[in-house]
């Protein structure tokens, strides 16, 4: 049975050495401006560099993350911070934006890439997708249920890490516009504000409990899953190593946690307890909480045994060493070797022959296996001892010591690595002229009101394609137990004469390619940057809704081989549930047919639920964005009108001011296209 690495956070220096003490096998950290926690304390270079060596000499990995969208004036900025980690010795880079991963693959091409949560994997074909565009590993989604980790795990043919323990979202991760679009603070930037935490209609409707698969450690390692990952880079260094600590134990002993273990859980941080719903599938009230407030003096006492323990400088006995221990009257010598690394120390003085007590191969051996103060122990040994010599122990530690150091200078040495500068550019082509507008609907009539107006196209839910042949819009999220219904949907609607498909994720491009579907990309796919273009060109979209937290200014610079959309007009999706929170707002009964369900949040501010495929929702933003500039400005190809709760004769009116190019009557907001997000 393979034994996966335990993957612990560290936000700040400090955090690194609880995690490695306490058992983690690798180490997930943030550097400089573009990863997703960069409200954490951080790294100096200086502070990167050492942070890396010192897991390095301990055998244990460093994934570094790169993981937030960048724009195409700061993708020079990441590849400078990826050379330095690269250089340093970096195990790995967390990465979502395509773009930069695309880079890193022509600058870096031996460097291992992980698929972030934020990109949002959660089928079989997504981590297959993520494999064909460089990916080594694949951070599931949280949503994942243990069947679909196992599918996945089993025939990705790529490595897959399962969250076990932190906070959850209610939003798919990489799928979250809230914090961005209410307060220009953005999840997919690093810089989520965490709204859905606060109350809104009275209780808290979007705050989860947190995570705990303490239970469920060792079927995960039955399925073979590469990597446990703990969140955390917030958080202090004290529960980095508590936690830590007990998964370690958990993966070590091949057991499920005792009742204390779990109360410390509890108590190191939690909300109103834990959860394991999507994992399991029971999903419903029983995953929602808000923080659990713990009394100090029940915590602290932890905090500051774990702070002890990690503070003091002692190190886990973690590489081990053969060692090879030669003595003659000429002088005595010892070899020592990690199985990459060797090194030796040679003492020429002259042995002088015992009078009294000669060393022995039992005296000998004690003073090598004093490694203490030191990450190695003395898995082999092998002594060489001829009778009757005289060696004090003090010879023989200051022997050991040196031969030790050495070899701890060999590991800290960050390897020998080449960055390739000279990287072949993908295709960057300037984008086609503005050539009008296109429009998505929610129902079939919708659809009809905009019929004659001269649009360009008019995207439909797949139920509605399936009945009307338009281009089908794929549900953004759909398990691989549900690609059987989606497949005989999108099987009727081309029988009707639908050949395009909208897709919002990675993982149904495979599916529209092999039947041979013209794809056009959603603004789940988060099109930030020409590079990222460029890739989705390449895996076979044709058109692309661009990201809606880019500023007008940053549309201006994209460039590509594919033609482009800016959404001009609509409410935007702020979030997509696994966890429906229609039902939970209507008493546990399904009320999606019952009208338009809402929730208020602190402002008095009122957001639409919308039912989706699978008993899913999405919330939609309390004002619909109106952009009033002519969309060529921004120099994309369509604007596009995003319709869901509006009348047909809204809808109609609305579209005919665009194309009439007239702003519409009303109250709105401009989104982000002059604000942009931090």
């Amino acid at each position: 049975m393979s034994f996966p690495e335990l993957l612990s956070p560290a936000g700040a220096p400090e955090s690194v050495r609880a995690a490695v003490q306490a058992g983690a096998g690798a180490v997930y950290m943030g550097y400089g401006s573009f990863n997703a926690r960069r409200s954490a304390k951080g790294f100096s270079q200086d502070e990167m560099a050492e942070a890396i060596a010192y897991c390095r000499a301990r055998g244990v990995k460093t994934n570094i993350t790169l993981n937030i969208l960048t724009t195409d004036r700061e993708l020079s900025g990441a590849l400078n911070d990826a050379k330095f980690l690269y250089e340093a010795g970096a195990d790995a880079l967390i990465v979502q934006d395509l773009g930069l991963a695309s880079l890193l693959r022509r600058h870096a091409p031996d460097l291992d890439l992980h698929a972030s949560t934020q990109m949002t994997v959660h089928t079989l074909d997504g981590a297959r997708e993520a494999k064909e565009l460089g990916f080594s590993r694949v951070v599931l989604s949280r949503e994942c249920s243990l069947d679909e980790v196992s599918l996945i795990t089993e025939n990705a043919g790529v490595e897959t890490e399962v969250f076990v323990h932190g906070a959850l979202c209610m939003c798919y991760s990489g799928q979250c516009y809230l914090s961005a679009v209410i307060g220009r603070r953005s999840g997919n930037r690093g810089l989520c504000a965490q709204p859905c935490r606060l109350p809104m209609s009275g209780g808290y409707p979007l705050s989860l409990k947190d995570l705990s698969l303490a239970d469920h450690v060792c079927e995960l390692k039955k399925l073979g899953v590469c990597s446990l990952k703990i969140e955390g880079r917030m958080k202090r260094p004290e529960y980095t190593y508590i936690v830590t600590a007990i998964y370690a134990a958990l993966l070590r002993e091949n057991r499920a946690p005792t009742e204390a273990e779990r109360d410390t859980l509890r108590r190191v941080f939690s909300r109103d307890g834990f959860t394991d719903g999507y994992l399991t599938g029971e999903k419903g009230d029983a995953m929602f909480g808000t923080k659990t407030e713990v009394p100090l003096h029940e915590v602290q006492s932890l905090y500051d045994e774990a702070a002890s323990r990690f503070a003091q400088g002692r190190e886990a006995p973690l590489v081990p060493v053969a060692l090879r221990f030669s003595a003659a009257e000429s002088g005595i010598s010892l070899s020592v070797e990690d199985g990459t690394h060797g090194a030796a120390a040679v003492d020429l003085d002259e042995v002088p022959r015992a009078i009294n007590r000669p060393a022995t191969v039992e005296t000998v051996e004690k003073a090598l296996r004093k490694t203490g103060g030191t990450p190695f122990y003395a898995e082999k040994l092998e002594i060489d001892l001829p009778e009757g010599l005289m060696l004090s122990a003090a010879r023989l530690n200051a022997l050991r010591r040196e031969a030790l150091e050495k070899l701890m200078a060999r590991r800290l040495a960050p390897p020998e690595r080449r960055w390739q500068d000279a990287a072949a550019p993908l295709s960057m082509d300037k984008q086609q002229p503005f050539a009008g507008f296109t429009a998505s609907v929610r129902t079939g009539e919708q659809a009809r009101a905009l019929a004659e107006l001269g649009l360009t196209a008019i995207y439909a839910p797949l139920a509605v394609a399936a009945e009307t042949g338009l281009p089908a819009i794929l549900p953004r999220v759909f398990s691989d137990r549900e690609q059987p219904e989606i497949e005989r949907l999108l099987g009727s609607a081309m029988e009707k004469g639908t050949d395009t498909v909208m897709i919002g994720n990675l993982g149904q491009l495979a599916l529209a390619r092999r039947l041979g579907l013209t794809v056009c990309g959603d603004f789940g796919l988060n099109a930030f940057n020409s590079e990222t273009l460029a890739v989705l060109a390449a895996r076979g979209v044709s058109r692309q809704t661009l990201s809606f937290e880019l500023r007008q200014a940053q549309l201006r610079d994209l460039c590509g081989p594919l033609e482009t959309e800016m959404i001009v007009y609509g409410f935007l999706p702020l979030m997509v549930f696994e966890n429906c929170a229609i039902r939970r707002r209507h008493g546990g009964k399904c009320a999606c047919k019952n009208g338009v369900t809402e929730l208020t949040d602190r402002k008095g501010q009122k957001f639409a639920l919308l039912p989706e495929f699978g008993c899913r929702n999405t919330l939609l933003n309390s004002r619909a964005l109106c952009w009033d500039e002519p969309p060529a400005r921004a120099g994309v190809t369509y604007g596009r009108l995003l319709f869901t709760v509006e009348s047909p004769e809204t809808c109609a009116r609305i579209a005919r001011s665009f194309v009439a190019g007239e702003a519409p009557a009303g109250e709105f907001t401009r989104g982000l296209y002059h604000r942009g997000v931090e």
